[in-house]
């Protein structure tokens, strides 16, 4: 059985391949081959260095926007929200003969005026969706919403441990090999069950269970465990959304038609936050910063999810795509340290490495895709 990331991987290979012009069966060759080009490998590692840069630096300024003058969490979601839903307005202007939502064929067609029965069978691709992969698409850009902000609130818990959070919210990856392995019978590894333990011992460790008591009282020896608890929702729910992309994977819906609802939907649910905002700022005036910096993680999550898109499409190399963009969190690490002087513990940091480490290993590990 295919993983679930491999599979999506699969789909995007071979839609790149139909969009250049060539045929879904040659298209699937460089994914069999022996040997792929390296043109492609490095096109996989390109865009997923730069969806690992995007991430990262979207879920830092998450969590320093935390430490703005003014600050109010509604305005800062608000404009988090709104940026993405920008994006997918611009997607939207871009094919709005097309709708918000449209399968792949009906993309192909409008872009080719090649029959459609020289490249697709018929009989297997769908031309119409039904309402469930319409709202399957629209709760899994709720998800992803909700998921940023847990995040903000878990890195406003222990703001000195923002890198390790990010490991606990970036093992949304593990679920859904799990929760895949249990409803598609796309079975894990034995690799892959090792990396589930890592990742558990990871979250042990970063609570501080195994520190000695500290002498100090009020003194925190591991990472908060509020800060833990919104960090598990915002996986859970980043987790939710990468789920219900494999469950519209097989409807038929365009990968653009999805991302764009997504990006709607949450500019949508901007709307209400933005209204109930402090805009005057409670006991200081609102910075600047605190206006574009919102905006710009929006930007930064929509062009980050374009650039995973990209490297699913390059070539038969998902699990390394996933293992570059799935370790986002050391570039927030890296952020903190270096900007705000936010250094973690020691428990935290060795927790973090093994949760990595995890969800590194959890795409290495995948099953390869069999030979047809």
């Amino acid at each position: 059985m295919l993983s679930p990331l491999r599979s999506l991987g699969r789909k995007a290979i071979i839609d790149s391949g139909v969009k250049s012009g060539t045929s879904p069966a040659k298209a699937e060759v460089s994914e069999k081959g022996p040997v792929a080009k390296k043109s492609e490998l490095w096109s996989a590692v390109g865009w997923s260095t730069l969806a690992f840069l995007g991430f990262g630096v979207q879920n830092f300024i998450i969590g320093y926007t935390n430490e703005l003058p003014g600050e109010d969490f509604k305005r800062t979601i608000g404009f988090l929200w709104f940026g993405t839903g920008l994006c997918g307005l611009a997607t939207y202007a871009s094919n709005m003969q097309l709708g918000v939502f449209y399968t792949d064929a009906a993309a192909r067609s409008a872009t080719t005026s090649l029959s459609r029965s020289l490249l697709f069978d018929e009989a297997s691709t769908p031309t119409k969706l039904s309402w469930f992969p319409k709202l399957v698409t629209l709760g899994g850009g709720v998800a992803a919403g909700c998921a940023q902000l847990f995040m903000k609130a878990s890195f406003s818990e222990d703001p000195a441990a923002q890198g390790p959070l990010c490991s606990v919210v970036c093992a949304d990856v593990i679920l859904v090999s799990v929760l895949c392995h249990f409803v598609y019978d796309e079975r894990l590894t034995l690799g892959q069950w090792l990396s589930v333990l890592l990742v558990f011992g990871g979250l042990v460790i970063m609570a501080g269970l195994f520190d000695p008591t500290s002498v100090e009282p009020g003194v925190q020896s591991g990472v908060s465990l509020m800060g833990i608890a919104y960090a598990i929702l915002a996986m859970l729910c980043f987790g939710g959304s990468i789920f219900s992309a494999r469950v519209v994977d097989s409807s038929g819906m365009a990968g653009v038609s999805a991302s764009q609802a997504r990006c709607l939907v949450l500019g949508a649910a901007s709307t209400p936050l933005l209204l109930a905002a402090h805009w005057e700022g409670r006991s200081m005036p609102v910075s600047m910063p605190g206006l574009w910096l919102p905006l710009l993680c929006g930007l930064l999550q929509a062009g980050s999810v374009f650039a995973v898109s990209q490297a699913l499409a390059s070539g038969p190399y998902t699990s390394i795509s996933i293992a570059i963009f799935g370790s986002n969190s050391l570039v927030v690490l890296g952020l903190a340290a270096l900007i705000s002087g936010q250094i973690p513990s020691i428990s935290a940091s060795i927790g973090m490495a093994l949760t990595a480490l995890g969800c590194v290993t959890v795409a290495l590990t995948a099953e390869q895709p069999p030979a047809q």
